[in-house]
Protein backbone atom coordinates (compact mmCIF):
# COMPACT_ATOMS: atom_id res chain seq x y z
CA UNK A 1 0.00 0.00 0.00
CA UNK A 2 3.02 2.68 0.65
CA UNK A 3 4.59 1.54 -2.54
CA UNK A 4 1.54 2.44 -4.31
CA UNK A 5 0.64 5.53 -2.91
CA UNK A 6 4.11 6.77 -3.65
CA UNK A 7 3.77 5.55 -7.03
CA UNK A 8 0.66 7.85 -7.51
CA UNK A 9 1.93 10.79 -5.97
CA UNK A 10 4.99 10.08 -8.36
CA UNK A 11 2.23 10.39 -11.51
CA UNK A 12 0.79 13.02 -10.20
CA UNK A 13 3.79 15.39 -10.56
CA UNK A 14 3.62 16.71 -6.95
CA UNK A 15 6.47 18.88 -6.20
CA UNK A 16 6.50 17.55 -2.48
CA UNK A 17 8.38 14.62 -3.15
CA UNK A 18 11.74 14.58 -5.22
CA UNK A 19 12.36 11.85 -7.52
CA UNK A 20 15.26 10.77 -9.82
CA UNK A 21 15.01 10.44 -13.44
CA UNK A 22 15.50 7.03 -13.24
CA UNK A 23 12.68 6.33 -10.96
CA UNK A 24 10.08 8.93 -12.57
CA UNK A 25 11.31 6.34 -16.29
CA UNK A 26 10.66 2.96 -13.96
CA UNK A 27 7.11 1.83 -14.48
CA UNK A 28 5.26 -0.40 -12.41
CA UNK A 29 3.20 -0.68 -9.03
CA UNK A 30 5.89 -0.72 -7.15
CA UNK A 31 8.73 2.00 -7.05
CA UNK A 32 12.65 1.21 -8.47
CA UNK A 33 14.33 0.11 -5.07
CA UNK A 34 11.12 -2.40 -3.81
CA UNK A 35 11.42 -3.28 -7.84
CA UNK A 36 14.58 -3.79 -7.55
CA UNK A 37 14.86 -5.65 -4.04
CA UNK A 38 11.68 -8.15 -5.55
CA UNK A 39 14.11 -9.08 -8.74
CA UNK A 40 17.18 -9.58 -5.89
CA UNK A 41 15.01 -12.28 -3.85
CA UNK A 42 13.54 -13.59 -6.87
CA UNK A 43 17.30 -15.09 -7.89
CA UNK A 44 17.94 -16.06 -4.04
CA UNK A 45 18.91 -19.76 -4.24
CA UNK A 46 15.74 -20.14 -2.05
CA UNK A 47 16.56 -23.92 -1.75
CA UNK A 48 20.07 -23.55 -0.10
CA UNK A 49 18.79 -20.25 2.29
CA UNK A 50 15.71 -22.18 3.59
CA UNK A 51 17.66 -25.29 4.86
CA UNK A 52 20.35 -22.92 6.66
CA UNK A 53 17.33 -21.05 8.13
CA UNK A 54 16.33 -24.63 9.61
CA UNK A 55 20.14 -25.46 10.59
CA UNK A 56 20.83 -22.39 12.54
CA UNK A 57 17.40 -23.05 14.29
CA UNK A 58 18.58 -26.11 15.12
CA UNK A 59 21.72 -24.44 16.46
CA UNK A 60 20.37 -21.90 18.13
CA UNK A 61 18.00 -24.49 20.38
CA UNK A 62 20.59 -27.13 20.84
CA UNK A 63 23.33 -24.84 22.02
CA UNK A 64 21.17 -21.43 23.52
CA UNK A 65 18.11 -23.66 24.93
CA UNK A 66 18.35 -27.03 25.76
CA UNK A 67 22.55 -27.58 26.77
CA UNK A 68 22.17 -24.57 28.95
CA UNK A 69 18.97 -24.81 31.00
CA UNK A 70 19.90 -28.76 31.34
CA UNK A 71 23.33 -28.19 32.14
CA UNK A 72 22.23 -26.20 35.06
CA UNK A 73 19.48 -28.49 36.10
CA UNK A 74 21.87 -31.18 36.24
CA UNK A 75 24.16 -29.50 37.99
CA UNK A 76 21.97 -28.27 40.54
CA UNK A 77 21.01 -31.71 41.19
CA UNK A 78 24.52 -32.64 41.66
CA UNK A 79 25.36 -30.18 44.33
CA UNK A 80 22.37 -30.81 46.42
CA UNK A 81 23.42 -35.19 46.01
CA UNK A 82 26.99 -34.07 47.21
CA UNK A 83 26.30 -31.81 49.49
CA UNK A 84 26.22 -34.73 52.94
CA UNK A 85 29.63 -36.12 51.62
CA UNK A 86 33.56 -35.97 52.32
CA UNK A 87 35.46 -33.60 50.49
CA UNK A 88 37.46 -36.10 49.06
CA UNK A 89 34.70 -37.65 47.64
CA UNK A 90 33.06 -34.83 45.83
CA UNK A 91 36.31 -34.03 44.43
CA UNK A 92 36.66 -37.45 42.86
CA UNK A 93 32.86 -36.81 41.56
CA UNK A 94 33.40 -33.27 40.17
CA UNK A 95 36.18 -34.53 38.77
CA UNK A 96 34.59 -37.43 37.05
CA UNK A 97 31.31 -35.10 35.96
CA UNK A 98 33.64 -32.00 34.81
CA UNK A 99 35.39 -34.63 32.74
CA UNK A 100 32.40 -36.06 31.60
CA UNK A 101 30.64 -32.60 30.19
CA UNK A 102 34.19 -31.47 28.67
CA UNK A 103 33.68 -34.11 26.49
CA UNK A 104 29.88 -32.43 25.16
CA UNK A 105 31.31 -30.45 22.56
CA UNK A 106 28.36 -27.96 23.47
CA UNK A 107 29.14 -27.90 26.93
CA UNK A 108 31.54 -25.01 28.09
CA UNK A 109 33.83 -24.54 30.90
CA UNK A 110 31.64 -21.80 33.01
CA UNK A 111 29.18 -23.99 34.62
CA UNK A 112 31.74 -26.66 35.67
CA UNK A 113 33.94 -24.00 37.31
CA UNK A 114 31.06 -22.13 38.79
CA UNK A 115 29.64 -25.92 40.21
CA UNK A 116 32.87 -26.23 41.73
CA UNK A 117 32.56 -22.93 43.27
CA UNK A 118 30.00 -24.34 44.93
CA UNK A 119 30.14 -27.84 45.82
CA UNK A 120 33.44 -28.04 46.74
CA UNK A 121 32.99 -24.63 49.15
CA UNK A 122 30.00 -26.30 50.61
CA UNK A 123 31.54 -29.63 51.51
CA UNK A 124 35.09 -28.24 52.16
CA UNK A 125 34.44 -25.39 54.63
CA UNK A 126 34.77 -27.18 57.74
CA UNK A 127 38.20 -28.70 57.23
CA UNK A 128 39.61 -26.21 54.49
CA UNK A 129 38.16 -23.41 55.94
CA UNK A 130 36.04 -20.77 53.36
CA UNK A 131 38.82 -19.22 51.71
CA UNK A 132 40.95 -22.43 51.82
CA UNK A 133 37.97 -24.28 50.44
CA UNK A 134 37.78 -21.49 47.63
CA UNK A 135 41.32 -21.76 46.63
CA UNK A 136 41.34 -25.68 46.96
CA UNK A 137 38.12 -25.14 44.04
CA UNK A 138 39.83 -22.87 42.19
CA UNK A 139 43.03 -25.61 41.62
CA UNK A 140 40.68 -28.32 41.08
CA UNK A 141 38.86 -26.60 38.36
CA UNK A 142 42.16 -25.93 36.50
CA UNK A 143 43.18 -29.32 37.00
CA UNK A 144 40.03 -30.31 35.35
CA UNK A 145 40.32 -28.26 32.35
CA UNK A 146 44.12 -29.21 31.89
CA UNK A 147 42.83 -33.07 32.20
CA UNK A 148 39.96 -32.12 29.79
CA UNK A 149 42.40 -30.73 27.18
CA UNK A 150 44.36 -33.83 27.41
CA UNK A 151 41.67 -36.00 26.83
CA UNK A 152 40.14 -34.05 23.98
CA UNK A 153 43.63 -33.65 21.82
CA UNK A 154 44.95 -37.60 22.46
CA UNK A 155 41.90 -39.35 22.17
CA UNK A 156 39.69 -37.65 20.43
CA UNK A 157 41.43 -35.49 18.34
CA UNK A 158 44.63 -38.09 17.47
CA UNK A 159 42.23 -41.22 17.24
CA UNK A 160 39.33 -39.45 14.61
CA UNK A 161 42.00 -37.55 12.82
CA UNK A 162 43.23 -40.30 11.44
CA UNK A 163 40.03 -40.04 9.53
CA UNK A 164 39.92 -38.15 5.87
CA UNK A 165 35.92 -37.40 6.83
CA UNK A 166 36.89 -35.82 9.80
CA UNK A 167 39.85 -33.71 8.59
CA UNK A 168 37.60 -32.93 5.53
CA UNK A 169 34.96 -31.74 8.16
CA UNK A 170 36.99 -29.41 9.82
CA UNK A 171 38.74 -28.09 6.81
CA UNK A 172 42.41 -28.87 7.61
CA UNK A 173 42.95 -27.24 4.04
CA UNK A 174 41.54 -24.37 4.70
CA UNK A 175 43.35 -21.29 5.01
CA UNK A 176 41.66 -20.29 8.37
CA UNK A 177 42.49 -23.85 9.80
CA UNK A 178 46.15 -23.49 9.01
CA UNK A 179 46.69 -20.30 10.02
CA UNK A 180 45.91 -21.93 13.27
CA UNK A 181 47.96 -24.27 12.74
CA UNK A 182 50.83 -22.07 12.29
CA UNK A 183 49.72 -20.42 15.77
CA UNK A 184 49.54 -23.18 17.65
CA UNK A 185 52.45 -24.82 16.62
CA UNK A 186 54.64 -22.19 17.75
CA UNK A 187 56.58 -23.64 20.63
CA UNK A 188 57.26 -20.36 22.10
CA UNK A 189 54.61 -19.56 24.97
CA UNK A 190 52.69 -15.86 22.63
CA UNK A 191 50.10 -13.84 23.16
CA UNK A 192 48.57 -15.13 20.13
CA UNK A 193 48.62 -18.50 20.70
CA UNK A 194 47.12 -17.93 24.69
CA UNK A 195 44.14 -16.24 23.22
CA UNK A 196 43.75 -19.17 20.71
CA UNK A 197 43.65 -21.72 23.77
CA UNK A 198 42.10 -19.60 26.22
CA UNK A 199 39.54 -17.62 23.99
CA UNK A 200 38.15 -20.15 21.63
CA UNK A 201 35.88 -22.69 22.50
CA UNK A 202 37.04 -25.51 24.86
CA UNK A 203 35.91 -28.67 22.78
CA UNK A 204 36.47 -27.81 18.99
CA UNK A 205 40.04 -26.31 20.17
CA UNK A 206 41.55 -29.14 22.09
CA UNK A 207 40.44 -31.86 19.54
CA UNK A 208 41.57 -29.46 16.56
CA UNK A 209 45.34 -29.72 18.23
CA UNK A 210 45.18 -33.46 18.18
CA UNK A 211 43.91 -33.58 14.63
CA UNK A 212 46.48 -31.55 13.67
CA UNK A 213 49.18 -33.67 15.58
CA UNK A 214 50.17 -31.05 18.06
CA UNK A 215 52.65 -31.85 20.82
CA UNK A 216 50.36 -31.81 24.34
CA UNK A 217 52.95 -29.94 26.70
CA UNK A 218 53.19 -27.28 25.06
CA UNK A 219 49.48 -26.90 24.52
CA UNK A 220 49.13 -27.06 27.75
CA UNK A 221 51.91 -24.78 29.10
CA UNK A 222 49.91 -22.09 26.86
CA UNK A 223 45.99 -23.16 27.83
CA UNK A 224 47.58 -22.15 31.70
CA UNK A 225 46.37 -18.59 31.50
CA UNK A 226 42.91 -19.87 31.83
CA UNK A 227 43.33 -19.46 35.30
CA UNK A 228 42.37 -16.04 35.04
CA UNK A 229 39.09 -17.10 33.31
CA UNK A 230 38.45 -19.67 35.97
CA UNK A 231 39.38 -17.88 39.58
CA UNK A 232 36.63 -15.47 39.14
CA UNK A 233 34.19 -17.85 37.62
CA UNK A 234 34.84 -20.26 40.90
CA UNK A 235 34.28 -17.34 42.68
CA UNK A 236 31.04 -16.03 41.45
CA UNK A 237 30.18 -19.70 42.33
CA UNK A 238 31.43 -19.43 45.75
CA UNK A 239 29.64 -15.61 46.33
CA UNK A 240 26.28 -17.63 44.96
CA UNK A 241 26.98 -19.62 48.11
CA UNK A 242 27.57 -17.43 50.78
CA UNK A 243 24.93 -15.36 49.70
CA UNK A 244 22.39 -18.11 50.69
CA UNK A 245 23.97 -19.07 54.26
CA UNK A 246 22.17 -17.71 56.88
CA UNK A 247 22.34 -17.96 60.88
CA UNK A 248 20.36 -18.95 63.42
CA UNK A 249 18.03 -16.02 63.22
CA UNK A 250 17.84 -16.46 59.52
CA UNK A 251 19.98 -13.34 59.25
CA UNK A 252 22.68 -13.23 55.67
CA UNK A 253 26.56 -14.31 57.06
CA UNK A 254 27.48 -12.83 54.18
CA UNK A 255 25.30 -9.93 52.96
CA UNK A 256 27.64 -8.20 50.22
CA UNK A 257 28.12 -12.48 48.66
CA UNK A 258 25.61 -11.76 45.88
CA UNK A 259 26.94 -8.17 45.11
CA UNK A 260 30.29 -9.83 44.69
CA UNK A 261 29.09 -12.63 42.79
CA UNK A 262 27.69 -9.77 40.31
CA UNK A 263 30.57 -8.14 40.23
CA UNK A 264 32.63 -11.49 39.60
CA UNK A 265 30.07 -11.87 36.83
CA UNK A 266 30.98 -9.00 34.93
CA UNK A 267 34.78 -9.98 35.39
CA UNK A 268 33.90 -12.89 33.60
CA UNK A 269 31.73 -11.42 30.80
CA UNK A 270 34.88 -8.95 30.15
CA UNK A 271 37.52 -11.70 30.29
CA UNK A 272 35.46 -13.49 28.17
CA UNK A 273 34.92 -10.86 25.23
CA UNK A 274 38.22 -9.90 25.46
CA UNK A 275 39.74 -13.62 24.92
CA UNK A 276 37.04 -14.62 21.93
CA UNK A 277 37.97 -11.14 20.49
CA UNK A 278 41.58 -11.42 20.53
CA UNK A 279 41.57 -15.10 19.54
CA UNK A 280 39.61 -14.10 16.62
CA UNK A 281 42.22 -10.98 15.58
CA UNK A 282 45.41 -13.64 16.08
CA UNK A 283 44.00 -15.60 13.63
CA UNK A 284 43.65 -12.68 11.29
CA UNK A 285 47.14 -11.31 12.27
CA UNK A 286 48.42 -14.90 11.12
CA UNK A 287 46.53 -14.76 8.42
CA UNK A 288 47.59 -11.39 7.17
CA UNK A 289 50.97 -11.27 8.21
CA UNK A 290 52.45 -15.61 8.04
CA UNK A 291 51.11 -15.81 4.55
CA UNK A 292 54.71 -17.77 3.30
CA UNK A 293 54.59 -20.50 6.18
CA UNK A 294 50.66 -20.86 5.96
CA UNK A 295 51.46 -21.53 2.17
CA UNK A 296 54.54 -23.86 3.09
CA UNK A 297 51.95 -25.74 5.47
CA UNK A 298 51.51 -28.91 3.09
CA UNK A 299 47.90 -29.70 1.59
CA UNK A 300 45.98 -32.85 2.67
CA UNK A 301 46.27 -34.78 -0.63
CA UNK A 302 43.62 -37.46 0.80
CA UNK A 303 41.88 -34.34 1.95
CA UNK A 304 42.12 -32.93 -1.10
CA UNK A 305 40.48 -35.96 -3.33
CA UNK A 306 37.33 -36.27 -0.92
CA UNK A 307 36.89 -32.09 -1.46
CA UNK A 308 37.00 -32.89 -4.93
CA UNK A 309 34.90 -35.84 -4.92
CA UNK A 310 32.02 -33.04 -2.30
CA UNK A 311 32.76 -30.42 -5.41
CA UNK A 312 30.87 -32.66 -7.61
CA UNK A 313 28.17 -33.69 -5.37
CA UNK A 314 27.80 -29.87 -4.24
CA UNK A 315 27.33 -29.04 -7.75
CA UNK A 316 25.12 -31.57 -8.79
CA UNK A 317 23.01 -30.87 -5.25
CA UNK A 318 22.79 -27.11 -6.37
CA UNK A 319 21.45 -27.81 -10.22
CA UNK A 320 18.76 -30.70 -7.99
CA UNK A 321 17.57 -27.93 -6.15
CA UNK A 322 16.77 -24.91 -8.43
CA UNK A 323 13.68 -23.53 -7.10
CA UNK A 324 11.87 -24.06 -10.42
CA UNK A 325 12.59 -27.51 -10.73
CA UNK A 326 11.71 -28.19 -7.42
CA UNK A 327 7.86 -30.15 -7.13
CA UNK A 328 5.36 -28.25 -5.31
CA UNK A 329 5.43 -31.02 -3.00
CA UNK A 330 9.16 -30.83 -2.00
CA UNK A 331 8.99 -27.02 -1.66
CA UNK A 332 5.73 -27.16 0.56
CA UNK A 333 7.61 -29.25 2.63
CA UNK A 334 10.89 -26.92 3.23
CA UNK A 335 8.64 -24.39 3.84
CA UNK A 336 6.95 -26.24 6.60
CA UNK A 337 10.04 -27.01 7.88
CA UNK A 338 11.10 -23.30 8.01
CA UNK A 339 8.01 -22.76 9.34
CA UNK A 340 8.14 -25.17 12.27
CA UNK A 341 11.48 -23.76 13.25
CA UNK A 342 10.72 -19.85 12.78
CA UNK A 343 7.22 -20.89 14.88
CA UNK A 344 9.21 -23.13 17.73
CA UNK A 345 12.01 -20.14 17.85
CA UNK A 346 9.75 -17.73 18.70
CA UNK A 347 7.82 -19.52 21.18
CA UNK A 348 10.61 -20.01 23.21
CA UNK A 349 12.22 -16.51 22.47
CA UNK A 350 9.20 -14.70 23.29
CA UNK A 351 7.28 -16.66 26.19
CA UNK A 352 10.42 -18.12 27.16
CA UNK A 353 9.37 -17.95 30.73
CA UNK A 354 5.92 -19.48 29.55
CA UNK A 355 7.99 -22.09 28.27
CA UNK A 356 10.36 -22.98 31.23
CA UNK A 357 10.35 -22.72 34.93
CA UNK A 358 12.26 -20.20 36.64
CA UNK A 359 15.63 -22.21 37.61
CA UNK A 360 19.35 -21.75 38.73
CA UNK A 361 22.30 -23.50 40.13
CA UNK A 362 21.26 -23.32 43.80
CA UNK A 363 17.66 -24.02 43.12
CA UNK A 364 16.76 -28.00 43.89
CA UNK A 365 14.52 -29.95 42.42
CA UNK A 366 12.54 -30.84 44.98
CA UNK A 367 11.84 -27.42 46.43
CA UNK A 368 11.50 -25.41 43.17
CA UNK A 369 10.22 -28.14 40.63
CA UNK A 370 7.58 -30.12 43.05
CA UNK A 371 10.59 -33.33 43.03
CA UNK A 372 10.12 -33.79 38.95
CA UNK A 373 12.94 -33.09 36.88
CA UNK A 374 11.22 -32.80 33.69
CA UNK A 375 8.84 -29.99 35.12
CA UNK A 376 11.12 -27.53 34.11
CA UNK A 377 9.85 -27.92 30.85
CA UNK A 378 6.11 -26.17 30.70
CA UNK A 379 3.20 -27.12 28.67
CA UNK A 380 3.66 -24.81 25.90
CA UNK A 381 7.47 -25.41 25.99
CA UNK A 382 6.45 -28.78 25.10
CA UNK A 383 4.82 -27.92 22.48
CA UNK A 384 7.69 -25.53 21.21
CA UNK A 385 9.81 -28.42 21.24
CA UNK A 386 7.31 -30.94 19.50
CA UNK A 387 7.99 -28.53 16.61
CA UNK A 388 11.69 -29.38 16.44
CA UNK A 389 10.90 -32.49 15.38
CA UNK A 390 8.36 -31.63 13.23
CA UNK A 391 10.80 -29.04 11.31
CA UNK A 392 13.01 -32.08 11.33
CA UNK A 393 10.86 -34.23 9.87
CA UNK A 394 9.94 -32.19 7.09
CA UNK A 395 13.43 -31.28 6.26
CA UNK A 396 14.51 -34.81 6.14
CA UNK A 397 11.48 -35.54 3.77
CA UNK A 398 12.69 -32.46 1.19
CA UNK A 399 16.83 -33.78 1.66
CA UNK A 400 15.97 -37.45 0.56
CA UNK A 401 13.91 -36.00 -2.60
CA UNK A 402 17.20 -33.73 -3.50
CA UNK A 403 19.55 -36.30 -2.46
CA UNK A 404 17.96 -38.85 -4.79
CA UNK A 405 18.03 -35.92 -7.27
CA UNK A 406 21.81 -35.25 -7.04
CA UNK A 407 22.37 -39.33 -7.29
CA UNK A 408 19.97 -39.46 -10.74
CA UNK A 409 22.38 -35.90 -11.59
CA UNK A 410 25.56 -37.34 -11.08
CA UNK A 411 24.80 -40.93 -12.91
CA UNK A 412 23.57 -38.94 -16.15
CA UNK A 413 27.37 -37.21 -15.92
CA UNK A 414 28.89 -40.14 -15.41
CA UNK A 415 27.06 -41.64 -18.58
CA UNK A 416 27.75 -39.11 -20.56
CA UNK A 417 31.62 -39.12 -19.67
CA UNK A 418 31.38 -42.94 -21.12
CA UNK A 419 29.97 -42.13 -24.00
CA UNK A 420 32.41 -38.70 -25.17
CA UNK A 421 35.36 -41.31 -26.11
CA UNK A 422 33.26 -43.36 -28.66
CA UNK A 423 32.24 -39.88 -29.81
CA UNK A 424 35.15 -38.37 -29.83
CA UNK A 425 37.23 -40.69 -31.97
CA UNK A 426 37.45 -40.71 -35.39
CA UNK A 427 35.42 -43.13 -37.71
CA UNK A 428 37.34 -46.11 -38.76
CA UNK A 429 38.12 -46.46 -42.30
CA UNK A 430 37.66 -48.85 -44.71
CA UNK A 431 39.57 -50.41 -47.49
Amino acid sequence: VNQAIRRIVMACGCGCVQYTEEEKQHSGIFTKTVSDQIDDFQHWDHSKVLTYAVYWGFGYIFFNVLASKFTTLFLSWLIEYTAPMSILVVTGIVLFVGMVLFMLPPIPGIPIYLTAGIVLVSVGEESLGLWGSIAYACVVSILIKLLACVVQQKLIGELFGQSVAVRQLVGINSEGIRAMRVVLSDPNLTLNKVFVLVGGPDWPVSVLCGILGLDVFPILFGTLPVAILVVPTVFAGSFAYMGSIEDENGVDLYPWADTMAAVASAIIAGCMGVFTLSAAGAVKETFEKNKDAIDAIPIDQEVKAADDIAEKENEAYSKAVVWSNVPIWAKLSLILAVGSMIACCGMLVAFNTQCFAEYDLMYTITEHLGGKWYNLVKPLGRYALMLIVVSYVFLKIFQSWATTEMKKILQNQVTDEERKPLFDSESPRYT
